[in-house]
């Protein structure tokens, strides 16, 4: 990559990041701008709401006093002073005492009761034009004042009604806990501090808002900044709108330097590929020309396939031919001369005769075996039942014979199946359990059923008969291997290869499994309307 590129993704992250940096100065501005206007307003709310609350006490006081001098012909006794007293502390909360004192200012009445014994010997006095006290310590950290009012009746003075407040009192009373714990609120009279609430944030730093609050004749100083509660959502300073301008530049700077490389890898890969176009095009006249050459080895094929069937069929009708022959001739001896032939001469034609029923029944099953998947119905849906029954049926002499009980299992599915390859399947395991259920056998039995394995129906044909060995299992299924438990026993050794070739053709498989002794099973399945799989040659 030239020089000149590598350096455009630096550039473009300085340009990015200078305006990620100024956007951030501006937000930063913003969100102090906001805290500010804020802190001012909630200020200025507090200060009304404080100087509000002091107005209504301080009214509150002064319509009591004036109502107590104006009803003549009421002393002002202790019970009066109470009942007032009373209604004011219910009506106007805020309130932490009240007392009346005599004209020396000795504090006589005081609301509640117990207020009087810890004021018995602090005297009440009103400085002419001067209603509300200096702020004094009513406890340890907590300041208060009072508001004096003197009660004249008939020009004489009776005495003094007073107001005492408690500072931190009044300013619940005007910033609920939801709005007070989000400011740091510093009070002052006269500069001295007499309340203080909060901790200062170390963001909070130069904001702050200043309102004075008019009590009686003295000016409170009322200082508000945000507290901690303030900045619980974060830095005001937005160091993730920093943070995340730029990691978002940085990530432009990588991605136009991927985009970079990528331009450089296509203009080589373009390069090669217009390189591969002729190659690629003289490839496909090679493989067309193949498929071409392809296409006629299939035709050839299919040709040579047709004639090995006519073969196939020719063979059988030549050897068919000499072995009817044969037949015909025994028959003939027989019929001729056979009072005149000697017992070992008729066993002799028996020998000929039984060999020519087993070659006839062999070129019939060959002929059976080939024709598996070359000429067969097209299949359909067909119950299993049914097709038990019909194969039972042909078998039932041969059942009976041998004395054997056979049971049906219930509920059998339907399957997707050429019915006449399916009958002859089970044809030829019934048979062969037949054969070797043992001559010996008390009890000979065959099962016939289906089982739902994994949601894929596999069916069996078990019997109690003489059973197979391990190492024969492979071997049983392939075309005239026999036992050598069955050199005895009629049969051509084709038909487990016959059944393994219905089981290929339906798209499924065959498997035994036995004990000597202990019986066989037999297992199979089925594919459930699948293409036809064309079966192994």
């Amino acid at each position: 990559m030239p020089a000149s590129r590598k350096i455009l993704p630096i550039l473009t992250f300085v340009f990015f990041a200078s305006i990620t940096v100024a956007l951030w100065r501006v937000e930063v501005e913003h969100l102090r701008r906001l805290i500010i206007n804020h802190v001012q307003s909630s200020a200025q709310l507090a200060a009304d709401r404080i100087g509000a609350i002091m107005g209504s006490r301080e009214a509150t006081l002064e319509m009591l006093a004036d109502r107590w001098v104006r009803d003549e012909g009421h002393d002002f006794g202790r019970p009066r002073f109470l009942s007032f007293a009373s209604i004011i502390f219910k009506d106007y909360p805020g309130f932490h005492a009240m007392f009346w004192a005599d004209p020396k200012g000795v504090i006589r009445y005081a609301y509640p009761p117990a207020a009087q014994a810890n004021h018995h010997f602090n005297p009440v006095r009103c400085l002419p034009g001067h209603k509300v006290s200096a702020c004094f310590d009513l406890f340890p950290g907590q300041k208060g004042f009072r508001i004096v009012l003197p009660l004249i009746y008939q020009g004489r003075l009776q005495g003094y009604l007073c107001g005492e407040f408690k500072i931190a009192d009044l300013v619940a009373l005007a910033m609920p806990a939801g709005f007070i714990n989000y400011f740091v609120v510093d009070l002052y009279d006269r500069g001295r501090p007499i309340f203080h609430y909060g901790k200062a944030h170390r963001y909070a730093k130069g904001i702050s808002s200043t309102f004075q609050i008019p009590v009686g004749e003295r000016i409170w100083r009322l200082t508000m900044a945000p507290g901690q509660a303030a900045f619980a959502s974060g830095s005001p300073h937005a160091p993730w709108i920093l943070a995340f301008g730029l990691i978002l530049s940085a990530a432009l700077c990588l991605l136009l330097y991927q985009l970079l490389l990528k331009m450089q890898a296509y203009r080589t890969s373009r390069d090669l590929a217009l390189g591969e176009v002729a190659e690629r095009i003289r490839v496909e006249a090679v493989l067309h020309q193949k498929e071409k050459e392809l296409q006629e080895l299939v035709l050839e094929l299919s040709t040579k396939n047709s004639e090995l069937e006519s073969f196939v069929y020719t063979i059988s009708h030549d050897l068919k031919t000499p072995i009817v022959t044969i037949g015909g001739f025994i028959g003939a001896l027989r019929e001729d001369f056979g009072p005149s032939l000697p017992g070992e001469a008729q066993g002799y034609l028996s020998y000929i005769g039984k060999a020519g029923e087993n070659m006839e029944k062999l070129i019939d099953d060959l002929l059976e075996f080939s024709r598996i998947g070359r000429f067969d119905d097209q299949k359909a849906m067909v119950s299993f039942g049914e097709i038990v029954r019909e194969a039972l049926e042909t078998l039932a002499p041969n059942i009976e014979n041998a004395a054997i009980k056979v049971n049906i299992g219930q509920n059998l599915p339907d399957v997707y199946c050429n019915k006449n390859r399916l009958v002859q399947l089970v044809y030829n395991l019934v048979n062969n359990a037949v054969k070797y259920i043992g001559e010996n056998n008390p009890e000979p039995r065959i099962d016939i059923g289906a089982q739902n394995r994994d949601d894929r129906w596999v069916f069996y044909v078990r019997d109690n008969g003489i059973g197979i060995e391990d190492k024969y299992f492979e071997r049983i299924f392939r075309i005239f291997e026999r036992l050598p438990t069955a050199q005895n026993r009629e049969g051509s050794g084709v038909g487990l290869a016959i059944v393994k070739r219905i089981a290929d053709y339906h798209g499924g498989r065959v498997w035994v499994d036995s004990q000597p002794g202990s019986g066989t099973a037999f297992f199979f399945t089925l594919a459930e309307k699948n293409p036809e799989v064309a079966p192994t040659l």
